[in-house]
């Protein structure tokens, strides 16, 4: 009767029941993922099934046994017994290690394309082990092609890649923890199960090329470092052994999936399962780790805009005009003992951005005197000399000297057009947003540079990265393939706009077909940074264990960018879906949970490429605004969500330009300066308030989410009557909540955190939102 109700049980969860006669029973038509054991010993077959049309397709399989356990005697596959026991809602195996006996319970989880797996070794007296993890090949015959375009599998991905065969993705390095595999439709996918108060040695592994079938693993893994950010098994550490058993848990995703596109099944889980529920309960996400008075937006501005602004200002005369800068105070050939007064117009310290902000504060306050400052920035951009349109986005102020690039992130006698894009990109956001009295002066000067890039660009649509200051020929690294044309079509697609000069646009379109045909087959985001800053490399470096290049996330936060841009000048359907699976990949980079080994709140913060490790980079706050964007563009709540922790993420880290630099030492990273840290960060904010307030409900949906230094739960939309609670550790100050969705003409009833219910008139709720508070 058990044996009975148990079958009853996975066949209801879409899982095939084992038998010892190798018998099995598939689930309901609508099942998407079963699981298969046969036999028991050396001979014993694990299979797990994506369901592919009518068809069960073998995703993941492990012969004798998953489990595989070193030793100082080596690598040992446990052997499964003849033992195969029904649980609820799944199957109990057990097995033997020799130093020790398994159980590995595999249980179905309320997805359809999803079995949690738990697996426990109970070690023999006296023993001790290496490490311990469960190892599955990916059974979809695997190519043996292997170039730029066509790899051994259609998809494959870790956070990190590996530079030796032993290397792997530790603990440290669990920003969006998966490795993931796949072939045609087959999609399959390990992620670990997380935990914000323990802290155990896991890891995923894998290997595409090495073995008779490619492979990945998920276990406890004890990993040392090495090189700048790498990571491999290590040979004197042991698993955390409690009550003489090691364990671990993770998940196993096959599924059905879009050609390529199966990671964004992952990226989406990965969100609901612990980014949502962490946003909720990390209201206080952007108290600063250092200055615990620093926690609220209002105590931000103060600090960046009043206290750092001021202090990095300062203004001269260039050619009888006001110029300024926010002084970075770098080095520009990497010398860092040896700094002076500067302004840098770069891909990293984007100084017309943070000014941008700083006005934006200074219209909001109405300090004119912050206005002009921050306009001074402008004008000295202005006033960079150009050839041919090309221009130096390096300014020192002691010397009145220009320098074409940065000399140790690039290659300062060059032109760099990732920098020279980005740069007259927030031009035109100032002509368009701030100044529009001095528009035809921005357009002077950018015009000639559009018509540089497309005097420049290759027939391929590629536009090359560097080029000589006097001759102006473009140089070999990255004149023929790089992903930097992403920047530079941001750029164009805004000035076609900006000017109704279609070659402009005509030209970005070919710039974005590029990335579709050239980069993203592979995924080859190559710029700058994945090859000549701290994680440095040869240009022709390749993982061929995993079967994945380098790359860095600096064009992949301009693309999707980008691809909206010529959505919105150009209306094509086509631009606004590869932007939306362009973001989805970038998001593959951001960290989906408060990793207990560091001391900061990191959700929401971005790594920056799979050959480097740190946590929380100032990046965030660009790809922020691009979440923002696709926000508005399509109500999905999800961005929405990631745009805010991306925001917010950032200042629990500043002023330091990212946390855990090296991956796994809980300390600050370096202090880059005002551009890469809080005044970034900050003009994101400014950015993004007028919108949503202190926190933002869109009725349409009933969904909410708190901005500044709250949280919202329990949104409820019925009619006219809007309910919701509202947390945060600042029980006296009050909080301007903003709606979406709103009718002008009607009237709400609104009530927060239990208490009586006030009309409000649609038309107030538009122009002033609603202030709620104190909450005690």
């Amino acid at each position: 009767m058990l044996f009975s109700k148990w079958l009853a049980l996975l066949t209801l969860a879409g899982i095939t029941a084992p038998c010892l006669c190798a018998a099995s029973l598939e689930g309901p038509a609508d099942s998407v993922a079963k699981v298969e054991v046969h036999g028991s010993g050396p001979t014993a077959q694990e299979t797990i099934f994506a369901k592919i049309g009518s068809n069960w397709t073998p995703a993941l399989s492990a012969a004798s046994s998953p489990v595989r356990v070193k030793t100082n005697d080596g690598t040992k596959v446990c052997t499964l017994q003849e033992t195969t026991t029904p649980i609820e809602r799944g199957l109990l195996l057990t097995g033997d290690c020799g130093i020790g006996k398994y159980e590995q319970r595999i249980v179905v989880s309320e997805e359809d394309d999803v079995l949690n797996v738990s697996t426990r070794l109970t070690l023999n007296a006296g023993v001790t082990v290496q490490s311990v993890e469960d190892r599955y090949d990916f059974m979809p015959a695997r190519r043996s092609i292997d170039n730029a375009q066509t790899g051994p599998l259609d998809f494959v991905w870790s956070q990190n890649i590996k530079s030796e065969a032993d290397d792997l993705i530790p603990t440290y390095g669990f920003k969006s923890p998966a490795v993931m595999m796949q072939q045609g439709e087959v999609f399959a996918a390990i992620m670990p199960q997380l935990s914000n108060r323990r802290v155990l040695p896991l890891a995923l592994d894998l290997d595409v090329t090495s073995d008779q079938r490619p492979w990945m693993s998920c276990g406890q893994i004890p990993a040392q470092p090495h090189g700048h950010s790498y990571f491999r098994r290590a040979s004197d550490d042991h698993p955390k052994v409690l009550d003489n058993t090691v364990e671990y848990s993770y998940s196993i995703l096959v599924s059905r999936q879009p050609i390529k596109l199966g990671y964004r099944r992952v990226v989406s889980r990965l969100w609901a399962y612990y980014g949502h529920p962490s946003l909720l309960n990390s209201p206080n996400m952007q108290q600063n780790v250092i200055r615990t008075e620093l926690r609220s937006f209002d105590s931000w501005r103060k600090d960046a805009w009043i206290d750092y602004a001021n202090r990095v200002y300062l203004g001269f005369d260039c050619g009888g005009k006001c110029c300024g800068t926010l002084k970075s105070n770098r080095n520009n050939s990497g010398d860092w003992e040896h700094s002076e007064p500067d302004a840098w117009f770069n891909a990293w310290f984007q100084t017309l951005r943070t000014a941008y902000g700083w006005y934006i504060y200074g219209r909001n306050t109405r300090n004119t005197d912050i206005m002009n400052k921050a306009e001074s920035v402008l004008t000295l951009a202005l006033t960079a000399p150009q050839k041919d349109g090309a221009f130096p986005t390096i300014y020192l102020v002691d010397h009145n000297q220009w320098i074409a690039d940065d000399g140790w992130a690039g290659y300062k006698d060059d032109y760099h057009a990732f920098c020279m894009s980005w740069t007259a990109y927030w031009m035109l956001r100032w002509a368009e947003d701030l100044t529009p009295q001095r528009k035809a002066e921005v357009l002077r000067f950018v015009k000639p540079y559009g018509d540089f890039l497309l005097q420049h660009q290759l027939q391929s649509g590629v536009i090359p990265s560097w080029y000589d200051i006097s001759t102006l020929q473009s140089r070999a690294e990255f004149r023929d393939f790089n992903a930097e044309t992403a920047v530079s079509a941001l750029f164009l697609a805004t000035l076609g706009t900006a000017t109704g000069n279609n070659a402009y646009t005509a030209a970005a379109e070919r710039g974005m077909d590029f990335i579709t045909k050239e980069v993203i087959p592979r995924q080859r985001w190559f710029d700058f940074e994945t090859f000549l800053s701290c994680a440095r490399k040869d240009y022709g470096f390749y993982d061929h264990w995993t079967a994945q290049y380098p790359q860095n996330n600096l064009a992949e936060i301009q693309a999707p960018e980008a691809w909206l841009a010529l959505y919105h000048s150009t209306h094509k359907r086509e631009y606004l879906d590869r932007g939306i699976k362009s973001l989805d990949y970038l998001l593959l980079t951001q960290q989906v949970w408060n990793n207990p080994s560091f001391s900061p709140k990191l959700l929401g913060g971005f790594t920056t490429q799979n050959t480097d490790a740190e946590w929380s980079d100032a990046r965030q706050g660009y790809a922020a605004i691009v979440l923002f964007h696709y926000f508005r563009e399509t109500g999905n709540a999800e961005y929405l969500e990631r745009a805010v922790a991306a925001t917010r993420s950032t200042f629990a880290v500043a002023p330091w330009e990212n946390w855990a630099h090296t991956g796994y030492v809980d300390e600050q990273g370096a202090l880059t300066g005002f551009h890469w840290g809080t005044g970034s960060a900050m003009t994101s904010v400014e950015i993004m308030s007028p919108v949503l307030g202190d926190a933002y409900i869109d009725l349409k949906t009933a969904k909410g989410v708190g901005f500044d230094e709250c949280s919202l739960h329990d949104v409820r939309v019925d009619s006219r009557s809007i309910t919701f609670n509202i947390e945060s550790p600042a029980k006296q100050r009050t909080f301007i909540v903003h709606f979406t969705g709103v009718d002008p003409s009607q009237k709400y009833r609104i009530a927060w955190n239990g208490g009586p219910q006030h009309e409000v008139a649609g038309s107030d709720l538009i122009a002033n939102g609603y202030r709620v508070g104190p909450l005690s």
